[in-house]
């Protein structure tokens, strides 16, 4: 059935042909491109219906074919497809249209002033999804669903531009909903701003909604995704919710984030893919990767639970028209076959539970409306990534709703900087801890309001062991001392805590509550008339205020960092925070289900297929080489990396076997005392994968 297609498929491909008119001809050699592609081993391709410039590739009666194309491609796509067994995603452009914005000006999309935005992406024209333009979208759409044999589609560009949109369409919209003028320049904090936002996602919501639904009508087997459908920053799970599937680009050399995507993807148990362009970096740069780069992006992506997408495109004009380069088809068709052996053992794998990250979308919508200082990379989030990635540690990035349903499988669940939690969360987080979990919370965790107004005091309070002071006036703050525990992980010195936006939280600690690290304060405040040195002051006096406290609560352990240490270290990369922040988790949690001996390039993921665990280790360190971009050459293995895993399947099991797959190698096994079993798996180049049968 066409709904299980990208369950029981890896191996992808994006048709990427924005071609234009600018050029003499567009051509492609369709029969030659299926071969090529049949052979480089993908098994779906998504292709290209209408593309950004608002030009058609098939046989259209609504729009506007590509006039420097002969015949329809779409057609001859699909059969040529049929014949080598890969089923086709229709690729359709859903907000740029040239066309349709020459002559229909009130459709663009427009900012307050009344502008009509017209070089998005330097080039092109957004048009809006809550103009009548829709009506034609959705045309589209069903011309292709009907006279088409294509799998699903895959919308692009379903964006409400920044700071848009402001068309006539929009502001009788949004009165209708509000019941008051869209306002044009709101005040981050107020009401009209939270409602700015919240028009803006109901936009992008109502228009997929809708689309989702009219191709389902027509054939309820249409797999339907959009690009950054399940994507962490747009956090609209209430889009996501029609997707049949998730997608998000992924570009080299930014390894860490496709890693960090993917964790939170696979949270909601739907198939994914990671889009990677073949190209260096990009789309559109006519060129191809190194072979490294693409099965570096490749095993990141499966290995974390979701399938691969390489972006190729065929050179339309020219001396070289109609054709796939060599070279692209060679280096996807490389990463394929090395995912191809690997697909046993990622058939129906899940991600087993370890540790949860919580990113609540209640909280960032919170942020994002209010007047409060913000990191829109998710700072805190993506520096926890990295400790944690750094740490060899397996975790997932859930959102509150999954929390909720799933909280108590955890071991240890972290809540970085998580500002706002609603109540109901608050209550499932404490019945935890008292039930016996661990969690580890950050700086400002449930302390503000869902209005975006400050508490008198944390919410989890009672379950950190420490009470609310005062935001401190220093922009920056250093740890010290650290008690035993956490001394021998970093030098005996203040470590600073830095982050261009947050302040260091002040807390009280409870009597009962243990103080593992202190709170220590700038000799001044950095300005042009008052400094010392070139940046920040040198630490100079301790303060009464803990920076790191650990508190019993019921059977369990809180473990509370009264700072922002996780995006501090993603703006510093200071090697101490994060040895710090391991350390304190072994504090929290000494026996882990599974630790690795490693260097930091590892990356590790347990993943369950039944009575299997299934370990991958995933060699991929980022780098730039004097700031520029660094691609993956060659491949640079590491060796002797020891596993030992104690999670409650492996302490269950009557019957343990470790092989490397898909070589076959059996890897001894040696039990360790208090329970578990310890392995070494001897070289791991890019990646290797271990599977541990839990029974005869």
């Amino acid at each position: 059935m066409q709904n299980k297609l990208y369950r029981q498929t890896y191996r992808r491909g994006l048709f990427d042909f924005h071609a234009g008119e600018s050029v003499p001809e567009v051509e492609l050699n369709v029969q030659d491109y299926f071969a090529a592609a049949a052979k480089s081993g993908m098994q779906t391709i998504t292709f290209m219906t209408k593309d950004a410039f608002g030009t058609s590739y098939y046989d259209t009666k609504i729009g506007f074919k590509n006039a420097k194309l002969k015949g329809d491609l779409l057609a001859e796509a699909a059969e040529e497809a049929r014949k080598h067994g890969i089923a086709i995603i229709a690729y359709y452009n859903v907000a740029l249209n040239g066309h349709v914005a020459a002559a229909n000006p009130d459709y663009r999309q427009r900012k307050a002033d009344g502008q009509m935005i017209t070089e998005a992406f330097g080039y092109y024209d957004p048009l809006c999804m809550n103009s009548p333009y829709r009506d034609f979208v959705m045309g589209q759409l069903e011309e292709i669903a009907t006279n088409y044999n294509v799998a699903g589609f895959f919308f692009d560009i379903t964006y409400v531009w920044k700071d848009c949109c402001y068309c006539e369409y929009c502001q009788n919209g949004y009165r209708q909903q509000f019941g008051s003028p869209m306002p044009a320049n709101p005040e981050p904090g107020t009401e009209g701003y939270r409602q700015w936002h919240t028009f803006r996602r109901d936009v992008r919501h109502r228009f997929l909604r809708d689309a989702a639904s009219r191709l389902k009508s027509l054939n309820s087997q249409l797999l339907i995704g959009w690009n950054h459908a399940g994507d962490l920053q747009f956090g609209q799970v209430e889009a996501d919710q029609y997707a049949d599937y998730f997608t998000s680009e992924f570009h080299p050399p930014h390894y860490l984030y496709g890693s960090l995507l993917a964790r939170w993807k696979r949270s909601f148990g739907k198939p994914f893919e990671l889009m990677m362009p073949s190209e260096m970096g990009s789309w559109g740069e006519w060129t191809v990767a190194p072979a490294a780069t693409l099965r570096a992006t490749a095993a990141i992506a499966v290995a974390n639970g979701g399938s691969i997408s390489f972006g190729h495109v065929a050179y339309p004009s020219g001396e070289l028209k109609g054709r796939m380069p060599g070279p692209a088809m060679e280096v996807i068709g490389e990463a394929n076959r090395w995912v191809q052996a690997l697909e046993p053992w990622l058939a129906d794998a899940e991600s087993e539970p370890f540790v949860a990250v919580l990113h609540s979308i209640e909280n960032k919508r919170m942020l994002e409306a209010s007047a409060m200082a913000w990191s829109r990379d998710d700072a805190w989030l993506q520096g926890l990534h990295r400790i944690l990635v750094e740490g060899h540690i397996h975790f997932d990035i859930v959102n509150e709703t999954v929390l909720m349903e799933s909280i108590d499988r955890y071991a240890v669940v972290i809540l970085p900087d998580q500002a706002y939690i609603s109540k109901a969360v608050e209550d499932r987080i404490r019945a935890y801890v008292r039930d016996g979990g661990r969690i580890v919370a950050s700086n400002r965790t449930s302390l503000y309001k869902g209005d975006g107004k400050r508490q008198a005091d944390f919410g989890l309070a009672d379950v950190f062991g420490v009470e609310f002071v005062d935001v401190s006036v220093y922009s920056v703050s250093y740890l010290y001392p650290c008690d035993g525990a956490l001394a021998a992980s970093v030098p005996d010195m203040p470590l600073l805590l830095n982050d261009p936006e947050l302040a260091a939280i002040r807390v009280t600690p409870k009597s009962e509550a243990l103080v593992l690290a202190g709170q220590m304060d700038p000799a001044v405040e950095a300005k042009p008339h008052r400094h010392v040195y070139h940046q920040h002051a040198h630490p100079a006096r301790r303060t009464p205020h803990p920076g790191v406290v650990v508190h019993a609560y019921g059977k369990g352990t809180c473990l509370y960092m009264a700072g922002p240490i996780e995006s501090a270290y993603w703006h510093t990369g200071s090697p101490w925070l994060r040895k710090l922040y391991l350390q304190s988790l072994r504090v929290l949690h000494p026996r882990p289900e599974i630790e690795v001996k490693a260097p930091l390039s590892v990356e590790v993921n347990v993943m369950r297929q039944s009575s299997r665990l299934i370990v991958h280790l995933i060699n991929v360190r980022e780098e730039k080489a004097a700031g520029s971009k660094a691609f993956f050459e060659e491949i640079m293995p590491v060796r002797d990396i020891e596993v030992v895993l104690r999670s409650p399947a492996v302490l269950k099991a009557s019957f343990l076997q470790a092989r490397l797959v898909p070589e076959g190698l059996e890897l001894p096994l040696v039990p360790e005392e208090g329970g578990g079993v310890r392995f070494v798996v001897s070289e791991v180049g890019m990646h290797a994968a271990v599977a541990v049968e839990l029974s005869s």
